[in-house]
């Protein structure tokens, strides 16, 4: 049984992790000018290595029946977020245009993959956990793309293409392979050149994480109200769904996991480009990462390692 102590040594490297690109970024060794091309970089050749070394070949995702319970359960519990977050903001004094969508955003969106994958790898470092996650993601994605922005700019004229980006669609070849049973003929040697240049993914993009967060670091003046409620919905509220789907779902052992993992992540980074891209009140985009970052180094090892014992997984 993974206790407190044991889940807090593998969370505590990805945020130290973080830490390192903050410095990177203060001491100019990493600067703002690189990020563009590492995170492209990151996301359209390192990533799409990391899924298809993780998903091909992998027992977990044979079948397309698990695959949509993953992906329906990543679309659905982002929304719900969403929806929880926009009711509640309100009662901060949040309104229309003002931030009220923006937060609904940033609290309802989780920071779903390049923190969760360090943790997902180091607590189950079985291969098909990790594949089960990609396939979460999904869902993830097309609520990013759909609900998230389109919260911002209007249903009919959220940009759900862009949901259809290279991490995607290698997790749809990668399952496109699995279903046919053309992954039995994929060389071994390729298996292992996927594997050492998908290994790259996640310490590069984490860093650029750390060191984005550096860039915003101080840039807005804290409204407490959000410092404050962000992290509670985020958090502590929002996880509860996590945790309900996993205990009364009939969901297989990976999927567990993950969600209890997922539901244990702070808001998306992301969340901040969506805000300035599409309208939103990027301030308080800023805040709300800022806040659930912060808390969630000590938030995350604590929910993950109380819902593993209340599910005894």
């Amino acid at each position: 049984m993974l206790d407190f102590a044991s889940i807090l040594t593998v969370v505590l490297p990805v945020y130290l992790t973080m830490a390192t690109g903050a410095a990177a970024r203060k001491l100019r060794i990493l600067p703002q000018e690189a990020d563009a091309g590492l995170m492209r970089l990151a996301i359209t050749i390192l990533t799409p290595c990391l899924i298809l070394e993780r998903v091909v070949g992998n027992e977990a995702v044979m079948k397309p029946g698990p695959v949509i319970v993953a992906a329906s359960l990543g679309f659905g519990l982002v929304v719900l977020g969403l929806a929880i977050s926009y009711f509640v903001a309100p009662l901060i004094g949040l309104k229309l245009h003002e931030g009220r969508r923006t937060f609904a955003v940033s609290c309802g969106l989780q920071n779903y993959g390049f923190v969760a994958i360090p943790i997902v790898t180091a607590l189950f470092p079985e291969k098909g956990t990790l594949g089960v996650m990609f396939t979460f993601t999904l869902g993830v994605e097309l609520a990013c793309w759909t609900a998230c922005v389109g919260l911002l700019t209007g249903l009919d004229k959220a940009p759900w293409k862009l949901a259809l980006n290279p991490p995607v669609i290698t997790i749809l070849l990668a399952l496109l392979l699995n279903f046919s049973g053309l992954h039995g003929y994929i060389p071994e040697v390729v298996h292992l050149t996927l594997g050492m240049m998908g290994a790259c993914a996640v310490p590069l993009a984490v860093m650029i994480i750390g060191a984005s967060i550096a860039d915003i670091w101080g840039q807005e003046r804290m409204r407490w109200s959000i410092a404050v409620m962000a992290p509670v919905l985020r958090l502590a509220i929002i996880p509860l769904a996590f945790l309900a789907a996993a205990m009364y779902l009939p969901l297989e052992l990976q999927l567990k996991r993950i969600l209890i993992v997922q539901g244990a992540m702070p808001s998306a980074v992301f969340s901040i480009m969506i805000a300035r891209h599409y309208g939103g009140h990027a301030p308080t985009a800023v805040q709300c990462v800022l806040a659930t970052t912060i808390v969630s180094l000590a938030t995350a090892p604590i929910l993950i390692a109380w819902a593993l014992k209340l599910l005894n997984l």
